[in-house]
C-alpha cells in the first residue's frame, strides 16, 4: 500500500467490513467514491515524484481535483507538520491529508464509514466554537482566511483499538470557492500527540 512507502502502516478494514456492511447502498457508493478519490490522489502525487507528506503539493492537488479554489494566503499557513481537513457545508469530510493518517489509528473502513462524532470525543463547547466559526464562513460573514484563536483542545479517539489522545489547535479556517460560491472550508491544524 502507498502508506507503507511513507512508513505508515494502516490496517485497511476490520475483517468482514462490519461498518461498511451496515451502510445504505447510497452511502456505500459515497464511501467507495471517497476512497477512490483519495487513492487516485495518492497515486498521482507519487507518480509526479512527490512524497505524500509534502503538504503543499498534496493539498493543492486535492483542491484542483475537487474543483475548489482557496484564498491566496492559505499556503502561507501550511507546513508539512500540519493536519489539513476539507469539509463541505453539510459537514462531510472531503479530504484529509497524509498527516491525518499519521495521527490516528482508525482503519480506513472506520474513517470512511463512520461519522466523525462516532470516532472522536472532545469538549462539546470546543465543538460548538468551531461550528460557529465554520458557519460564519459558510454564511458569508467571514470571507477571508481566518485565524480563529480558539486555542488547543483535547481530542480522543473513542472507538479505536489504541484510543489515541492529542491536543489539537486550528491555526486557520478558510473558504474554498467553486463558481465564486463558498462550497467548502479548509482547516489547517497543529496536533500534539500524547502517544509514544
Amino acid at each position: 500500500m502507498l502508506f507503507a512507502t511513507e512508513g505508515v502502516h494502516r490496517k485497511p478494514y476490520v475483517p468482514g467490513l462490519p461498518y461498511f456492511e451496515k451502510l445504505s447502498v447510497e452511502k456505500k457508493q459515497e464511501v467507495v467514491q471517497s476512497l477512490t478519490f483519495f487513492k487516485e490522489l495518492c497515486e498521482e502525487q507519487v507518480a509526479e515524484g512527490y512524497k505524500l507528506r509534502d503538504n503543499s503539493t498534496f493539498v493543492w492537488k486535492a483542491f484542483r481535483k475537487l474543483g475548489l479554489v482557496p484564498r491566496s494566503d492559505v499556503f502561507n499557513y501550511l507546513t508539512d507538520e500540519n493536519l489539513v481537513e476539507v469539509y463541505s457545508a453539510d459537514n462531510k469530510q472531503l479530504y484529509r491529508n497524509f498527516r491525518f493518517f499519521e495521527c490516528c489509528t482508525y482503519t480506513l473502513e472506520e474513517l470512511y464509514s463512520l461519522e466523525w462524532w462516532h470516532l472522536y470525543e472532545r469538549d462539546p463547547q470546543e465543538t460548538m466554537k468551531t461550528f460557529e466559526v465554520c458557519s460564519k464562513v459558510f454564511n458569508g460573514e467571514i470571507t477571508e482566511s481566518h485565524v480563529p484563536g480558539l486555542g488547543p483542545h483535547f481530542l480522543k479517539e473513542i472507538n479505536s483499538s489504541e484510543k489515541r489522545e492529542c491536543y489539537m489547535e486550528i491555526q486557520l479556517i478558510s473558504p474554498l470557492k467553486k463558481n465564486r460560491q463558498t462550497e467548502a472550508i479548509v482547516l489547517i491544524e497543529t496536533v500534539k500527540g500524547l502517544w509514544n
